[in-house]
């Protein structure tokens, strides 16, 4: 990564200069396969319970039900940046769909399968779609970091995609409880499918193919040994919550560190790495993915919590819980197509910082309830919060990417955003569940969950707002 690096159209137009028609397009089916990738991580949160007991899932199956799709999109999510900008963001796009409906479907035959292999037929399912959703993820962000390259245009496409990432967590847990009010659960897998296919067709015909001119060799080493890593870690932290010892997920934990550290040295030796670890030398480019890490952490931790403390403590019901999760995704959709007017002077790491601090707030207003309006309220301040957030990142990771690899800063932006979830909703489920599921029990654990999460967000929030000043000196 030492030589510059330009983007090259692979169909004669560079998507930066297409037509507003073809940049619409471009934006559009970006989004579109964002919330889609976002809607099939969040599908099991409404109907948990209607799955685990349709796919005859013990404890330990239940909790990689949850967990199963994290596991492919954070292992996969940095891979598929770098592939994109090697061998093309729309192509990359299309194999991400179709993996993803493949995915889908394996989702939907586990329905077929006799009893024992039920949950592990879902669960590879699971899987398989993360690395799809991964896939689509990276190289959507990139696929608009292409098209709308001058700060002006970016700021409404980043908060498209933002608003994207909110409706798809939104959608997700209706279309899940729609499907258990009809009594086939995986009649939501099924159609996830079939607009993934729809995904395929748009997006082979709108889109516009654009890769990096640096053919740097691949680094295979690397990115076998960071896979690797990110896999055995979140293995790890699902292990953590289900085996009855701590030492073996303790020693996958000690493994993946192990691997981590190598990775690092192979990196710093390499004349072309797969991720030049000089970037986080970069203020804007840190705050970045620092944000994307702890919104993970301390934000999803939080929202995955909601459903199962407000239907055991507060007794709702599937369609209640939705909508509390509705209402936190919902406000963050609508903020994020609104912030793009706000004043230049709070963009970067203001917009990161500020919004991670409200976000903390609001998540805080929740301690102590057994009042579904005071979820309601924390859940609208928190929501508004991360839509802030999340229109920031989109425009942030895209403007601090290096020349030409847009693919690789969205795949590390969101493999910090979802390894960042992934540790979030263990320390969180954790604390939640400490005690079983005792009324009184569960309540301290939800205080404990809350604060933990809460406080984590808002030291982020503080870090990024430095590393921004730091950026605004640096760019001064």
């Amino acid at each position: 990564m030492t030589n510059s690096v330009v983007d090259a159209p692979a169909r004669g137009a560079s998507p930066a200069s297409e037509g507003l028609a073809g940049r619409r397009s471009t934006l559009v089916i970006a989004a579109a396969g964002t919330f889609l990738a976002l809607a099939a991580y969040t599908l099991p949160l409404s109907d948990f319970t209607t799955l685990a007991s349709a796919l005859s899932a013990g404890p330990a199956a239940q909790t990689w039900i949850l967990s199963s799709m994290s596991i492919g999109l954070t292992a996969a999510m940095l891979l598929s940046g770098t592939l994109a900008d090697r061998h093309g963001r729309r192509r990359m796009f299309l194999i991400g769909s179709a993996v993803l409906a493949a995915g889908s479907l394996l989702a939907v035959l586990s329905a077929t399968v006799s009893g024992a292999l039920r949950p592990d037929a879902f669960i590879a399912g699971r899987i398989v779609e993360g690395v799809g959703g991964a896939a689509v993820v990276a190289s959507a962000l990139a696929l608009l970091s292409e098209a709308f390259p001058r700060p002006t245009e970016r700021a409404l496409a980043s908060s498209v995609w933002g608003a994207s990432l909110g409706a798809g967590i939104a959608i997700g847990p209706v279309g899940a409880a729609i499907a258990d009010q009809v009594g086939h659960w995986w009649i939501s897998y099924a159609g996830l499918g079939v607009l993934a296919l729809v995904l395929i067709g748009a997006g082979a015909m709108a889109l516009v193919e654009s890769r990096s001119v640096l053919r740097q060799r691949p680094d295979l080493l690397g990115t076998g040994l960071f896979v690797a890593a990110t896999g055995l870690a979140l293995v790890a932290l699902v292990t953590l919550r289900t085996s009855a010892s701590a030492m073996v997920p303790l020693i996958m934990i000690v493994g993946a560190a192990a691997l981590a550290v190598i990775f690092v040295f192979s990196q710093l030796r390499r004349a072309e790495p797969m991720l030049d670890l000089k970037l986080f030398r970069r203020p804007r480019f840190a705050a970045a993915h620092l944000a994307g890490l702890m919104v993970g952490f301390g934000s999803i931790g939080i929202a995955s919590l909601v459903g199962t403390y407000s239907a055991v403590v507060l007794g709702l019901n599937v369609w209640q819980t939705t909508g509390l999760i509705a209402v936190w995704a919902g406000m963050s959709t609508i903020t994020a197509l609104a912030v793009r007017w706000l004043p230049d002077w709070f963009h970067g790491g203001r917009q990161l910082g500020w919004g991670m601090l409200a976000i903390a707030v609001g998540q805080l207003i929740m301690i102590n309830t057994y009042s579904t309006w005071q979820l309601v309220i924390g859940l609208l301040v928190s929501g508004i919060a991360a839509g802030v957030v999340n229109a920031g990142l989109g425009r942030e990771t895209a403007a601090s990417a290096p020349s030409g690899r847009s693919g690789l800063g969205s795949g590390v932006n969101n493999t910090a955003r979802y390894l960042g979830s992934a540790i979030g909703v263990t320390v969180a489920a954790t604390l939640l569940l400490h005690g079983g599921h005792d009324v009184r029990l569960l309540h301290t654990g939800w205080n404990a969950a809350v604060v933990v999460c809460s406080v984590a967000i808002a030291l982020g929030g503080i870090a990024v707002l430095r590393l921004g000043l730091r950026a605004a000196r640096v760019d001064g």
